[in-house]
């Protein structure tokens, strides 16, 4: 299992993802407990696969959403409305983390941090690089293109 760490842009959080465990996201303010959610995730998908006599899922990420986005601040509760319209449902949630399933897919499991700042790193996961702007403060500048 290749585990990917980065710390984020703004030095703030860490972000982990499994590069070959598709839909397995973790965000945290430091390492210790970053690593700590990181197993909790991997636990809990492991337990629902278990639980549905399912393979453990391998492969590479995929975007799931075919849409643009352009945000400052992303709050998990905004993106579960988009899984929602996507046909995923919660299958367990706490304080720290939400897994969600696809109900015509039942092996697509998705793990995302419960915050009111997703990473958007994780973002550009879920919606692939090309779809994502993320606008910092005071960093945007808009010009008009020439006809």
């Amino acid at each position: 299992m290749k585990l990917i760490v980065k710390k984020e842009f703004d030095g703030r959080s860490f972000i982990a993802y499994c590069e070959n465990v598709p839909g397995i996201y973790v965000q945290a303010p430091n390492r210790d407990l970053l690593d700590k959610r990181l197993k909790n995730a991997l636990a809990l998908i492991k337990h629902f696969c278990e639980e549905r006599n399912q393979p453990f899922p391998i492969g590479k990420d995929k975007p799931i959403f075919n849409l643009r986005i352009k945000f400052n601040t992303l709050p998990t509760n905004k993106l579960l409305e988009l899984f929602k319209k996507e046909n995923y449902h919660i299958e367990y949630s706490d304080h720290e983390s939400v897994v969600l399933m696809n109900s015509s897919f039942p092996f697509n499991h998705i793990h995302l941090p419960v915050t009111e700042h997703l990473s958007p790193i994780i973002v550009r996961k879920l919606f692939g690089s090309n779809n994502v702007i993320y606008v910092g403060k005071n960093y945007l500048k808009l010009r008009k293109t020439a006809p």
